[in-house]
């Protein structure tokens, strides 16, 4: 295969996935605002511990972490699941896959260092989930519709704002709002993976019932 015809395939590719831009925003809708619940649930429940003066080592706050997140991608792998059979399409389309290695370097780079970062700092921790993400959505380009384009960049702006805070005062949000690290990482955490999906979630839903 030439590179003319590997360019073809790739345009080939592109516009079919531009033309299922709409299903696959409105598929990602109930899996965002779920997962968006499920983060303000758990942001909820650090803050409670940390108003309650209670301990959290940052492995601890790591792995329940990454167990919401195993639970909100599966839902969400479901949601596709049922889709691909309802319409006898595959499972791992060429999209998913296209997605999955184009998403895939700021994902491992944000558990490599988040990990670490874990140990000693919750905060930054946080701010390397936040910023990370964000580049995974924004790493996605023609592939993504606009609607996660805006969430990419949302994540973005947000992590930098706190980032920039964070550098300041050597802490986030705790200094600000007189609360621990811990409190200030789940307020983060509420506001970006939480609200920030709910609002997307809602916002496509809208959308979809328009058009």
């Amino acid at each position: 295969m030439n590179d003319s015809e590997k360019a073809l395939n790739q345009l080939n590719l592109i516009r079919e996935m531009m033309e299922k831009a709409t299903v696959y925003r409105a598929l990602s809708a109930p899996a965002a605002i779920f997962g968006g619940l499920l983060a303000v649930l758990l942001g909820l429940y650090f803050l409670l511990q940390d108003k309650n003066g209670e301990f959290v080592d940052g492995a601890h706050y790591f792995w329940t972490w990454v167990v919401a997140l195993i639970i909100a991608d599966s839902f969400n792998a479901l949601l596709l699941f049922k889709r691909a059979k309802r319409e006898g399409s595959k499972f791992i389309s060429s999209g998913v896959k296209l997605t999955i290695l184009r998403t895939a370097p700021a994902a491992i780079a944000g558990a490599i260092i988040s990990f670490e970062a874990a140990k000693n700092d919750i905060e930054l921790c946080t701010l390397v989930w936040i910023l990370c993400y964000g580049a995974a959505l924004l790493a996605m380009g023609e592939v993504a519709p606009r609607s996660l384009k805006r969430l990419g960049w949302s994540f973005i702006v947000f992590g930098t704002v706190f980032f920039l805070i964070w550098m300041k005062f050597k802490a986030a949000l705790s200094p600000v709002l007189g609360i621990g690290y811990l409190g200030s990482a789940s307020i983060m955490m509420i506001a970006t993976f939480g609200i920030l999906h709910i609002g997307h979630g809602i916002g496509v839903l809208i959308r979809k019932g328009k058009n």
